[in-house]
């Protein structure tokens, strides 16, 4: 036996060729293509050749392992293997999802996230056994993939920032085994539905920056795995609802800007694994829990802009090592604790109530904390401490000078643009800043940090990685970020009226063909008025979309009122805009560069109120001979101004009135009137209105003016003339008919108007001789302008308006058929009332909405309802109130009902057009129609949202047949009893077709018995 055993040597070189054997062996069957089944390395082929994938090996070692393909190689004895897992992030992809990937039976992770993808979700992919699948920052779009619900296996999905629209299904509760639903950024609408609280696994839900409605459901106690929950900006109301304490697992809460009635503090004593608490802007009250301070975990708290009360607790005092604490915007007083002002990590708890205490501060810190207006108003007369302190931040014109303008270069250096100097403004950070400017002529103030971008240092200030080819360019180069509120302050400035500029230009996204071009940022802004007090000139504001793509300039003007000296602009990030493209992050507020100019002249000289004694100088005999002279030479002066007033007095009222007005409007003389209308000729006259004539002009530089002459039989005329030059004078909008000035000498009352070539919009499309041949891009290009010129009355100017009579004879046409909304005389300020009940009703029978008409129920939807009417004219060519296609109708909107119920709407599109005009925007311009003439007027969009529909950014539900015709019956029958009951009145009132800043409006008074609701 011992013979025939081999050598101890050749035994070990055995042992080591047979495991070298079997080792390339396994590694060999492990990676090679023909382990790889056949049909499986055909798809990757195919795939690979439809996208564009280069970085895939399909040599001798294969695909596994190479270009984000994974497999598991441990089928049939480690010989087989099979494609689990494809990783495609960020490879600019575009077309259509391939159907494919539905075809590697094995494929359990699969990651499009950050391509050009559009389109659906393919219907093949209901087959897969997919547990993850990311689908984040592409372009997709259409009602929510109800495919993806049927993929049962799913444990993880992300659908985040894409254009989805429509109703989150029910079908989405199948999906039982989910952990993580990420929903964010999308156009999702409706309610967050109950079928969600069937995913009792879910440890992480995202549906931050959708269009949802509807209250906060109460089924959180239902998800007791919830670890991370974000819902901010997506258009829900509170309360937050008190299910919220059952998630003692979250350590990630994040709710805000949540609409409707004011909530409580939720109950947050049992997550003790809290990281970070965001509940801003939720209109909570009371006071903040003490156990707050005593959450051990906690890193980032957010309370801002809320109505919190009382003291910061003393609990807070341990909150050391809490890395960011956010308290602007509330209501907190007591004394401002002297641990916070020895605090080394950030801290705002500006604009609150706080009182001076013996630990002060008296001075605004420079660093980590922000202390501007902390003091209540009632510490703004002591003189101990600083003016940022105080609210409204005050001036002190030290220097003995205030300032009518004022010029920023937002996060640059300084440059002279057309003469004006753009002031530097480079202080690099802002996570609690206060900044003032070495002039002290204004400041800014900041708050928030960029969460989620793993940055140790945010940088606040945006600069184009491109050149820049527009008009100005150095004003837009760089640009002051903010992650959640930025507010600028001009300090000192004279009292009266401002045209501020605000210069935008989207210099972080791009217009490349990557990804980076779909980031998408939303922001509000508010002028003068602050979030606290909301009111907005801006919301939802885009800037790539506005200016049209990135890199391009935009100016947004607004006219403004300065009272106490200081002017505020603050841009507030809302929730809204992704926050995962191009990078996870947020991206807030960003502005270019601030200019602010006076509608007013200074007098030749002005100096500021001088306080304290003045040394007296000697006079001289001359001067005192002087000094003693000046009383006699008063009364003697008095006395020629007493006789001449009093006989000036009764044709002065109209003056009288109109001394309370700042007017930023030219004035006429009666001269220079006569002189351009031929002594108001009537060869000149073009319109007749209630108030009075319209006369054609010329001025003698060349300028064609339509004066208004204000009836002297209008009773409430000169009221009426006052509320008008009132508030036209501070709106300024392409799509509203400008006035160039008046003229108030004598018993006249004239209007001072651009004038319309074209006549109005009514004239256009009904008066046999004199319609105009209006295609369809200058009809949408007309509706979509009248639509902008009513978003800026009721929602970016400084004066909220509701126009009261929209119609189409007030609605005018340059000589580019350029629409302008005419005739405010019957326009109401919305002030800070946001519904009232009028006595008495301005309209035009056939355009008011049936709350108004029937009721006096005055809102802005009003005007959404009159839009309505007016867009359906617009397509169709037909009057409202003259078309009557059958005897069963008796206004064009009602047959517009009956043909949508039939699915024939476009047989309303007028029969001029021929074929010549797109069938699509037809047939969106008729259901943004119809939604706006929704009989229930919390139905109607907002104005801003009807521009967004028309302009495609913002998709059209399908209407819900049942609600919008059930509500449009109830308008239309109610018109249809007034039209039969005052037949005559009806048909006088629309028989005829005036235009040209003219005014036919029927006043219509309630029964004396109805009582307004609001005083």
């Amino acid at each position: 036996m011992a013979g025939m055993s081999l050598p101890c040597g050749w035994s070990l070189l055995f042992l080591v060729i047979f495991f070298g054997l079997l080792h390339a062996e396994v590694v060999h069957g492990a990676v090679a293509p023909q382990r790889l089944p056949p049909t499986e390395g055909r798809l990757l082929r195919r795939l690979a050749a439809k996208l564009g994938v280069s970085q895939w090996d399909f040599s001798a070692t294969g695909p596994c392992g190479s270009g984000g393909v994974e497999c598991d190689c441990s089928f049939s004895n480690h010989t087989v293997c099979h494609v689990t897992h494809i990783f495609l992030k960020a490879q600019n992809f575009t077309g259509e999802l391939p159907p494919e990937f539905a075809d590697f039976p094995y494929l359990l992770q699969l990651d499009l996230s950050r391509s050009l993808f559009h389109g659906g979700v393919p219907d093949q992919w209901t087959r897969m056994k997919l547990q993850g699948l990311s689908l984040m920052g592409n372009r997709l779009s259409g009602p929510f993939p109800v495919a993806l619900t049927k993929i049962t296996t799913l444990t993880n999905l992300s659908i985040e920032g894409n254009e989805f629209h429509g109703l989150i299904p029910p079908q989405i509760g199948h999906l039982i085994h989910m952990e993580k639903i990420i929903l964010s950024t999308n156009e999702f609408t409706g309610h967050i539905l109950d079928a969600l609280s069937l995913l009792t696994n879910l440890t992480d839900l995202r549906v931050s920056g959708n269009n949802l409605s509807g209250r906060l459901p109460e089924f959180w106690g239902k998800l007791p795995k919830l670890e991370k929950l974000q819902i901010e900006g997506s258009l829900l109301e509170g309360p937050i609802p008190s299910s919220l304490s059952e998630l003692t697992n979250l350590y990630d809460l994040r709710i805000s800007d949540l609409r409707g009635s004011g909530s409580a503090f939720p109950d947050l004593s049992g997550m003790q694994s809290m990281k970070t608490i965001v509940l801003r802007n939720c209109s909570i009250s009371g006071r903040i829990p003490s156990y707050i301070g005593a959450l051990a975990n906690l890193k980032h708290l957010d309370l801002s802009f809320n109505k919190l009360s009382g003291e910061i607790p003393a609990s807070f005092a341990n909150m050391g090592r809490v890395d960011y604490i956010y308290l602007t915007g509330n209501s907190l007083s007591g004394n401002i604790p002297g641990w916070l002002l020895r605090r080394n990590n950030i801290a705002d708890i500006s604009v609150n109530n706080f009182t001076l205490g013996s630990s002060g501060p008296n001075q605004c810190l420079q660093g980590s904390i922000n202390l501007v207006e902390s003091y209540s108003p009632e510490m703004s007369s002591l003189n101990s401490i600083q003016p940022c302190l105080k609210r409204n931040f005050p001036c002190v014109a030290s220097n003995g000078k205030y300032q009518s303008s004022l010029h920023i270069n937002c996060g640059d250096k300084e440059v002279t643009i057309n003469g004006n100097k753009y002031e530097a403004d480079m202080a690099p950070k802002g996570a609690s800043e206060l900044y003032v400017s070495p002039g002290s002529n204004w400041a800014f103030s900041s708050t928030g940090n960029f969460m989620d971008n793993n940055i140790n240092d945010d940088n606040y200030i945006a600069a184009s990685a491109s050149k820049l080819t527009m008009p100005n360019s150095e004003l837009y180069a760089k640009a002051r970020l903010s992650p959640l509120s930025l507010t600028y302050y001009g300090l000192c400035m004279f009292s009266g009226s401002y045209t501020v500029k605000l210069h935008f230009a989207e210099i972080v996204f791009t217009n490349e063909s990557t990804y980076y071009s779909l980031g998408k940022r939303r922001f509000n802004v508010f002028i003068q008025i602050l979030l606290s007090q909301g009111r907005m000139v801006l919301e939802d504001f885009d800037i790539k979309k506005s200016a049209t793509g990135a890199g391009k300039s935009i100016i947004k003007t607004f006219q403004t009122y300065v009272k106490n000296h200081t002017l505020e602009i603050q841009f507030y990030w809302a929730g809204r805009g992704t926050t995962g493209i191009p990078e996870r992050g947020i991206y807030g507020p960003l502005i270019s560069a601030i200019s602010v100019t006076p509608n007013f002249q200074l007098p030749l000289a002005v100096e500021p109120p001088q306080t304290g004694s003045r040394k007296k100088s000697p006079l001289s005999p001359i001067s005192e001979a002087f000094m003693i002279g000046i009383p006699i030479i008063v009364i003697f002066t008095a006395l020629i101004v007493g006789i001449c007033w009093i006989k000036q007095w009764r044709k002065s009222s109209t003056h009288k009135d109109l001394g309370v007005l700042d007017l930023q409007t030219g004035s006429f003389t009666l001269r220079q009137i006569k002189a351009a209308t031929g002594n108001f000729d009537a060869a000149n006259k073009i319109g007749e209105g209630g108030f009075g004539s319209v006369y054609k002009g010329l001025l003698s530089d060349g300028t064609v003016i339509a004066v208004k002459q204000l009836s002297s039989r209008s009773k409430q005329g000169h009221r009426e003339f006052v509320n008008e030059i009132g508030m036209i004078s501070a709106l300024q909008h392409p799509n509203l008919v400008k006035l160039y000035g008046c003229c108030t000498e004598g018993n006249q009352l004239l209007l001072v108007y651009e004038y319309m070539e074209n006549n109005c919009l009514a004239r256009a499309l009904f008066v046999e001789q004199h319609r105009l041949s209006l295609d369809w891009a200058a009809r949408r290009n007309i509706c979509l302008g009248i639509a902008r010129g009513l978003a800026y009355l009721h929602e970016e100017s400084a004066i909220r308006i509701v126009h009261r009579d929209i119609k189409a004879s007030n609605i005018l046409l340059d000589k580019d058929l350029n629409a302008k909304i005419s005739d405010f005389g019957l326009a109401k300020l919305n002030e800070d009332d946001q519904t009232h009940i009028s006595t008495r009703v301005a309209g035009t029978i056939g355009y008011m909405a049936p709350e108004y008409a029937m009721r006096g129920y005055l809102t802005d939807k009003a005007d959404i309802y009159s839009f309505g009417v007016v867009a359906m004219e617009i397509v169709s060519g037909k009057s409202n109130t003259n078309y009557r296609p059958k005897e069963d109708f008796v206004y064009l909107l009602d047959w517009a009902c009956v043909l949508h119920e039939r699915g024939t709407l476009l047989e309303l599109v007028d029969p001029d057009l021929g074929s010549n005009y797109s069938r699509e925007e037809a047939v969106l311009m008729l259901n943004v129609a119809l939604l706006c003439t929704t009989a229930a007027p919390t139905l109607r969009p907002k104005m801003s949202k009807v521009v967004s529909l028309l302009e495609g950014n913002t998709p059209l539900q399908p209407l819900l047949s049942d609600l919008t015709l059930a509500a449009n019956s109830l308008s239309s029958s109610g018109l249809r009893r007034n039209f039969w009951q005052n037949p005559s009145e009806s048909h006088s009132l629309t028989a005829q077709f005036s235009c040209n800043n003219t005014n036919e409006s029927s006043t219509v008074d309630i029964d004396g018995s109805l009582r307004p609701l609001v005083s």
